[in-house]
């Protein structure tokens, strides 16, 4: 037989912040970007420049400086090739 526990009320979660969830998607996006210049390095024609100017290249071709532009527009792009 097994033996019900009351339903306790969850704690309260303090509500957070619009800095703080903005934070968390700049972060998000950043690592996302991040993936995808690995991706670039991993392949043959990207094996021979350097990190840092994949980087700067995608972002150029992508939204410039603002991550969350970038991101968007990468995901745009990978949901337009299926």
């Amino acid at each position: 037989m097994k033996l019900l526990k009351a339903k306790q009320p969850k704690p309260a979660e303090a509500p957070v912040s619009l800095a703080e969830r903005i934070k968390q998607a700049r972060a998000e996006a950043e690592e996302f970007i991040e993936s995808k210049v690995s991706e670039l390095k991993a392949s043959p024609d990207g094996a021979i420049l350097s990190v840092d100017w994949l980087r700067m290249n995608l972002r150029a071709l992508n939204g410039g400086h603002c991550d969350c532009k970038v991101a968007l527009s990468l995901l745009e792009k990978d949901s337009d090739n299926g």
